[in-house]
């Protein structure tokens, strides 16, 4: 666990001034840094407390133009959370922790462009042109057109002027872009890899080509209005997000649901979670020329008719209110369920051992291995983490709901290959169907929402306010298909957040996409993509 002890012992030795502020709320951890101290406790906390994870940085734009930045890290060992919280005034230099967390990048990149936010190392554009200065998520922002960015250019190859030596290696290497109509982008993001000319050494990648500016879009809104947009983020896993918010809002607000909701919202993050799955094999089997798409295809086919056979929508829209469910499960569903399973699992078992069996297949995706070293020191997690040997997953570490009363195992890979990343995929639908069979033959009984909020808007916005609310940083997450999603969250009035900052699995593991291609064929490169679950929205802010 997290011993406080080991703060208190190096207090006055990392903190000059002698006085640290901390504070424990809803079970994570708060301490308040200056600039000056940031480095200094960053690296105790790293090294000396087992803080290896970086999970997202939040910016907040406080009045007098001065920011609040909050740094959410993470200790896979204890399952403890610490939030960093700095304050800095206008134009204020950052110190910039990337030396200690690679994915940090992408994250201050953001906050900087967002907030106008001045870090120590020089910050390129991210998710917005290079020459704008509107930065959308400040009080007094202003809405003009975008300017219009340069074209970008392949990188130049360096020769050795000497030609009486031996030349660089990297004379022989090739750069290639791939745009967003590539098949191997597949409409992600634009992309240049460095072959050397036949295997994977380097690649660049660029987003924002999707950038609606979500996050902005919740300002003002109130926590209902912020549950049918969080369905937005990703739709093949929409109960996973909604729930994610709702989750948060009850953590928030000391809200507790019913068991049978509890039971109810399980059953539809691992329907999700399965259909999620699916997709993903049916990609990989596409992208290495294997009939078997079409197999993996209809099975999901199977669970979407059991999502809209329970909530209307085949995607699960909707499925999540404050305080329990929308609906009960309709009469005979659970027998359908049963007997979908028992098929489902018999044909999966065939399709699997069909492609494990074909020499071409297993080749094809085949590849360098990806250390877990690589994995922690980018802040990957969910399927691609776990197929690097690391044995970690939320429902197990921060258990909710009822998982920690189900029996499941949680597979782990070796290599962190491709072919690890469909393994792991294909034994995590078994899992999910076992947690399902088991909340389903234990269904508890009553209401699928509180009674305090299966009320009209106006007295239920009354009983809101008259509860009491965590108004400091909070950071709730739920481990989706692709990884660990969630919602760092600060209010400031009641009902409406004055910050949401959505951490999502995609926007890591494409600014780690150089570590999972590395060493890969060109015919190779699309088939490792789709095995990460990537998601275009989830990239947006």
């Amino acid at each position: 666990m997290f011993n406080w002890k080991e703060f208190e012992k190096t207090k006055d030795l990392l903190s000059h001034s002698g006085g640290l502020k901390y504070k424990d709320d809803l079970g994570q951890h708060h301490i308040y840094l200056r600039p000056t101290e940031m480095l200094e406790w960053i690296e105790f906390i790293k090294e000396d407390l087992g803080f290896f994870t970086l999970v997202d940085i939040a910016g907040f734009d406080l009045e007098q133009n001065n920011f609040e930045i909050v740094y959410h890290v993470l200790n896979m060992g204890s399952h403890q959370r610490l939030n960093i919280h700095l304050f800095v005034s206008h134009r204020e230099v950052i110190p910039s922790v990337v030396s200690f967390f690679s994915n940090a990048d992408w994250m201050e990149r953001e906050q900087a462009e967002m907030l106008n936010l001045c870090f120590q190392s020089e910050k390129e554009a991210l998710l917005l042109p290079k020459s704008q200065k509107n930065f959308p998520l400040k009080k007094d922002a202003t809405y003009s057109s975008w300017p219009k960015d340069e074209e970008r250019k392949v990188p130049k190859t360096n020769y050795n002027p000497n030609k009486s030596e031996a030349p660089y290696p990297e004379e022989s290497y090739l750069w290639k872009s791939y745009d967003l109509f590539s098949a191997n982008t597949m409409g992600n993001f634009e992309w240049m890899v460095c072959f050397d000319p036949i295997k994977v050494v380097q690649s660049k990648t660029f987003i924002g080509y999707h950038h609606q500016g979500l996050e902005k879009l919740f300002e003002g809104k109130d926590i209902v209005q912020i549950l049918h947009l969080v369905d937005k983020i990703n739709l093949s896993s929409a109960p996973h997000f909604s729930i994610a918010w709702a989750k948060t809002v009850e953590e928030l607000f000391r809200i507790k649901i019913p068991e049978r909701a509890q039971a109810l919202r399980l059953v539809l993050l691992e329907l999700a979670r399965v259909a999620d799955h699916l997709t993903v094999l049916s990609s990989i089997c596409l992208e290495s020329k294997q009939d078997e798409y079409k197999l993996y295809l209809n099975a999901r086919e199977k669970i979407y008719e059991l999502i809209e056979k329970y909530i209307g929508h085949r995607f699960g829209l909707g499925a999540a209110v404050i305080g329990g469910v929308k609906e009960d499960l309709p009469h005979g569903w659970i027998v359908e369920y049963q007997a979908v399973v028992d098929v489902l699992s018999k044909n999966l078992r065939l399709i699997h051992h069909s492609l494990v069996g074909q020499r071409n297949f297993r080749h094809h995706l085949e590849g360098e291995p990806v250390d877990a070293q690589s994995i922690l020191q980018w802040g990957v997690s969910g399927p691609a983490m776990r197929a690097a040997g690391l044995n970690f997953d939320l429902r197990k570490s921060q258990p909710f709901y009822f998982y920690q009363d189900i029996d499941f195992d949680i597979p782990v890979g070796i290599n962190g290959s491709t072919y690890d990343r469909y393994l792991i995929r294909y034994e995590e639908i078994f899992q999910s169907l076992r947690i399902m069979t088991q909340v389903l033959d234990n269904l508890p009984l009553g209401e699928v929402i509180s009674p305090l909020f299966d009320k009209g808007y106006v007295e239920w916005r009354r009983t809101m306010t008259s509860l009491e609310q965590v108004r400091d940083w909070h950071y709730s997450a739920l481990e989706t298909p692709a990884g660990e999603a969630g919602f760092i969250v600060k209010f400031e009035e009641a009902l409406k957040p004055a910050r949401i900052k959505i951490k999502t699995p995609s926007f890591t593991m494409v600014q780690a996409l150089s570590v999972f291609v590395r060493g890969l064929r060109e015919e190779q490169i699309s088939t490792s993509l789709v095995s990460l679950g990537i998601s275009r929205w989830e990239m947006d802010r």
